[in-house]
């Protein structure tokens, strides 16, 4: 009986600690993370993108459009520093803006507004639109990984806890 306790017990531990690795794994393969060029930041990527053009960058932000053509989807990010597991940060702080260029479709649906995007890819130049009354130059990097970072819930507002007297059932 107790080899059968140890063997269960050995199965639950490798389990758990599968789980536990696997929930601290970027989102980012390690392959492309290799291919990074660690020395470009996006400030500098944002003052003359030309000047990287081949480069190999990790951005990410929240997405503010997402744009679909022919062959290929634009999606225009709202830059954020990256944090654990190279997810973009929740503060309001941003250096600027980027456009993903994706080739073939990415539906709008769930590539949309205020969701939050990881990208590895190549610096291929940069794009001119206008932003309110000014030209914007976005640096525009083409995708060879994307993770786009799943929905966060909100905390209820309601408390869960409730106290009285008498009878009655709450969830």
């Amino acid at each position: 009986m107790n080899a059968k306790r140890y063997r269960t017990f050995l199965i639950y531990s490798a389990t758990l600690t599968a789980l536990m690795i696997a929930g601290c794994a970027p989102v980012i393969s390690q392959e492309a993370l290799k291919e990074v060029d660690q020395r470009v930041h996006f400030e500098q990527l944002l003052e003359d993108p030309e000047a990287y053009r081949g480069r190999i960058v990790m951005l990410g932000g929240d997405i503010i459009e997402t744009q679909n053509f022919p062959e290929k989807t634009l999606i225009v990010v709202l830059q954020r520093s990256l944090g654990f597991r190279k997810k973009p940060a929740t503060e309001d702080v941003s250096k600027g803006r980027f456009i993903i260029s994706v080739q073939g479709f990415i539906d709008p649906a769930i590539y949309r507004p205020r969701r939050k995007v990881t990208v590895v890819g190549s610096v291929v130049g940069k794009e001119v639109r206008p932003l309110g009354e000014i030209e914007y130059t976005y640096p525009v990097i083409a995708k060879r990984e994307l993770y786009i970072w799943p929905l966060e819930e909100f905390p209820e507002t309601e408390p869960r806890l409730h106290f009285g007297v008498g009878i009655g059932m709450g969830f």
